[in-house]
Formats: structure tokens, sequence, C-alpha cells
């Protein structure tokens, strides 16, 4: 058979090379770190690659020769995001020095999914440091450990979110999908960057234990792929419930097959809602191209209810910053220092959240005052201020972007998802405060007269010429097969994805190896 090109190689085409004998799982794993040496050096998205890659697919290939394959991923290379543990010689650091040499009691749960379904961990990928908790005026994509990843459709642009190599890499071809973790954006921010699929799945759908934490009520972990089915295959392995994970007991399913999803471009069933007044300051492109696409899902046979509002925005515009952010701010400290109490090796000596404080201070490569630590400067004050306090902050944080936000919008229309342009505020941040799931899927390109635009560290691109952006959909709790279901038609309806490549990839395809 023909050999794709890694660039846009779907999980189809691999196991269809390698179930016919055309490929083996070792020349995938050498194609793809030959292609890492090629052009990482540029956008330093991988901060450490499996030196037992190359066997363990070996030991797959002949797997697979005498018994067949475990499941569509079995032999596919794969990255993680570096603060998911592994019991291998690989670090798990959040991209920190503090954590470098660290060994965890045990690997994450997703971890052993991961293997069980024989897909080969291929590295870590770097990421925002301390998943974008520790500066307020840091850029996204950097690590003191990894330095400065950079995004792949404009030189010099923003890779955004923390799960930043995880999307990168992807993007690039240097694995073939990846493991990312979003508190509040960081995986659907980053696949949106870099054209790419994101699924932050709810809170409890994926186990969390042995992630470095940032917050109990909001982390998850997700997968990123160049396309739904392959990003929805991912999630069906890492799905589940963990002894160890008590949010994942109050999964009220068995797991299902979510790329069974993935077969129909007929939406006639399902009720979409546009929160009108949640666009915030968005570009006329991503208007032009999101109006297309609501009318493509209408032809797909989606009800359309416009202005299927967030009753309770106003109410978010006016309500103090500091107080929006207790809610992860106060679990912090408790969260990273029980993390830390799991370390059975801790080089460094990081026992609590004033330790962190106190290494990151001392140590100049992680670039303190230059990139700060008022995030966890906050949530130091936020460990002291009374339960009772705390919890009404929460109570109102959750009736805002839950029951008078997505939730509500979602009951008052009898929808079954709702369909946004992807950006952060406020639609992204509600569905982190309120554990909902999110699907971003490609759908353009900021064109040719585009003013380029820079972060507020002025580091960074953010908006440049050519650089992509996503829509996204939004549902209840639990809801990722209607979601997935929605995404792909759309996908498939239009192929925004392949309009455009990275403005640099690497040479090195499977023909070079094979």
């Amino acid at each position: 058979m023909e050999l794709q090109s890694l660039d846009d190689i779907t999980l189809e085409d691999i196991s269809s090379g390698l179930d016919c004998g055309s490929l083996t799982s070792v020349q995938l794993v050498k194609a793809y770190l030959i292609r890492i040496r090629e052009v990482d050096e540029e956008f330093r998205s991988i901060l450490e690659v499996n030196d037992d890659a190359e066997s363990i697919a070996d030991e797959l290939d002949k797997e697979r020769q005498q018994h067949g394959r475990r499941g569509p991923y079995h032999g596919v290379p794969i990255l993680l995001k570096d603060n998911i543990q592994t019991l291998d010689k690989m670090n798990t650091s959040a991209g920190s020095f503090a954590l470098l040499g660290a060994r965890p009691s045990q690997e994450a749960s997703i971890v052993t999914r991961i293997r069980k379904s024989g897909a080969i961990l291929l590295g870590k990928a770097n990421m925002s440091e301390w998943a974008n908790y520790r500066s307020t005026n840091s850029s996204d994509g950097w690590s003191a450990r990894g330095g400065q990843t950079m995004g792949t459709y404009y030189p010099g642009s923003s890779p955004e979110g923390s799960s930043s190599g995880s999307s990168v890499a992807v993007a690039l071809g240097l694995a073939f999908a990846s493991i990312g973790t979003e508190t509040d954006g960081s995986i659907v921010c980053p696949a949106e960057w870099n054209n790419l699929v994101g699924i932050k799945p709810s809170v409890g759908l994926v186990a969390r234990d042995g992630v470095v934490p940032m917050s109990e009520s909001q982390d998850t972990v997700g997968p990123i792929a160049r396309t739904v089915k392959d990003a929805a295959e991912l999630l069906s392995i890492i799905a589940g419930k963990s002894t160890l994970d008590k949010r994942t007991w109050n999964i009220p399913f068995e797991i299902p097959d979510y790329a069974e999803s993935c077969q129909l471009k007929d939406l006639s069933s399902l009720r979409i809602g546009i929160a009108r007044n949640g666009f915030r300051n968005t570009h006329q492109a991503v208007i032009t191209e999101f109006e297309r696409a609501i009318t493509i899902l209408k032809i797909a046979g989606a009800s359309i209810t416009d202005n299927a509002n967030f009753s309770s925005l106003a109410e978010w515009d006016d309500w103090d910053k500091e107080d929006r952010n207790i809610h992860s701010e106060v679990h912090f400290k408790e969260a990273i220092e029980a993390h830390f109490k799991t370390l059975v090796e801790n080089p460094n000596n990081i026992h609590t959240l004033e330790d962190l404080i106190d290494f990151t201070k001392r140590h100049p490569e992680e670039d303190y005052s230059s990139r700060n630590i008022d995030w966890w400067l906050g949530s130091m004050r936020s460990s002291k201020i009374p339960t009772a306090e705390i919890q009404q902050k929460i109570d109102k944080m959750m009736r805002i972007c839950g029951n008078e936000g997505i939730l509500g919008a979602l009951e008052t229309f009898n929808l079954d998802a709702l369909v946004m342009p992807s950006a952060r505020d406020p639609s992204v941040t509600f569905a982190a405060r309120c554990g909902l799931p999110i699907i971003t899927v490609p759908l353009g390109f900021y064109p040719p007269d585009t003013p380029i635009t820079m972060n507020k560290r002025g580091d960074l691109i953010v908006r440049a010429p050519g650089m992509p952006f996503c829509i996204s959909f939004f549902g209840k709790a639990f809801s990722e097969e209607t979601l997935i279901r929605v995404a792909y038609a759309f996908e498939q309806l239009t192929h925004a994805r392949n309009k455009r490549q990275p403005f640099r990839l690497p040479k090195t395809e499977l023909r070079d190896v094979v």
C-alpha cells in the first residue's frame, strides 16, 4: 500500500499499514525520532524522548505478528505532557527544575491504560511551566527545562495554552497524537492555535491521579490529534474509573467506543444553540467563518437556536477578578503539597509550596523575577481565607458559570450543545469552572491583511496572517458522544484543517525508513 505523509496520516492509515506489513512500529518510531531531530530545536515542543521507545515498538511488532493487535493504537507513538507521571526513565517535572529527578510511587492510571492499549510513549512534551499556574506575566509554552515552545503557523508565534508542546508536536508530525491536560483552556486553546482537534473531557471522565495537580474540581486529561475520530479513539482508551480518583466513581455508564459517534454527517435530531453574548472582541474573519459554519450545521439538519445567551454575563463582567480566581487558588496549595508527599525520590526536597517558591527564587534558570510567582502568592493568601467565605464564592461561581451560564442556556433553550468561536473568556472558562466538556475543531485562518498582534509580554505573536482559529462545541457533563458526533460531522463537511499547513515541516517520511 502507498505510505501516507506523516504530516497528515490518520490512525486508519497507520493501522492498515501495520496490519498488512507495509510498515512496522519500529519504523514509525524511527521516522518520528528523525523528524524531531530535524525541526524541534526550533520549536522546542519535546522535553525528552523515551530511550526505550524502539525496543517497546519491536516487542509490539512481534506481538502483532503472533497474536494480532490489541486495538487501533497498537504500536502507534504518542506523547505525554510533562505533568503526567510514568515509571520509566523519563522525568515528570511540570517543566520545572524543582521536580527534575523526582520519582513517583506509581504511574498515572491513564498511563497504565495507554500501555495496555499498546500505544507507544514516545516522549514527554514541553508545557507552560506548572500548567501556567506560576506566573501572571510569563508566555504560553515557556518552561525552565524546555525553554519557549513556538507556534507552528507563523514564525515567532505563540503556541498558546499549557499543553503547548503536546499540540505543536502533533501539528508538526513529530508524534501521531498526544495527551494534554486542562484546567482552563490548556487543551482547547493550543489545539486551536495549532490547527488541531482537542477534546477537553468532563471532569471525572478521565482519571487525574498521577497528574501534577492544579485544581481538583477543574483538572482533566484529554487527547489532541489531527482528526476528530483519531482523538475519539484515544479518549476511549484513557476514559474510565480509577480507584485513585473519586471523581471518576460517578461515571454513569460503561465507557463507550467514542469513535462509534464518528459515522454520520446527519445532525437532524440535534438542537444546537449560539450564546451570542459570549463573543468577546471576536475578529471579523472569525465571525465570517463562524456564520458559514452555522449555515453548514443547518444544512446538515441541526436545529439552530440563536441568542441562547448566558443570563449571568453582566454579573460575571462586574465580578472582581481576584474573587473569580479564588476557586482555583484556594485548592492549589493543598493539592500540590499532597502531590509532593507521593514522591519516593525528591532530590530538591520540595515538600511545601513555600519550598517551591524558595527554589524558584534561588535558581536562575527558573527566570525569576522576570517571570513572577503571583499565582502561588495568591494561593498562599487564599489558603488563609475562612472556609465559609470560600464556599460562598464557589457557590456564586457555580451559579454564574453553570446554572446561569452554560447549563442554564442548554436547559432554557432545550439544547443538546452550544457552539461558539473558540475563545477562553467567557465560554471556555465557564466550562472549566463547572467541569463541562468541550471539543475544538479547525475552522479557518486569519486573512493576509491581518495586522500582527503581540502578547502582553511582547515576546510572541498572538495574531498574524495565516494563523488558525477554531470552532468549539460545549455540552452537559458526560455528553462527549453527542459533542463528538457534531464535531465529526462538521469536520467532514468542511475539512478546514487541510487548507493550510505549518510554515515549516520536517522532510523525513515513512518511505525514507521503510
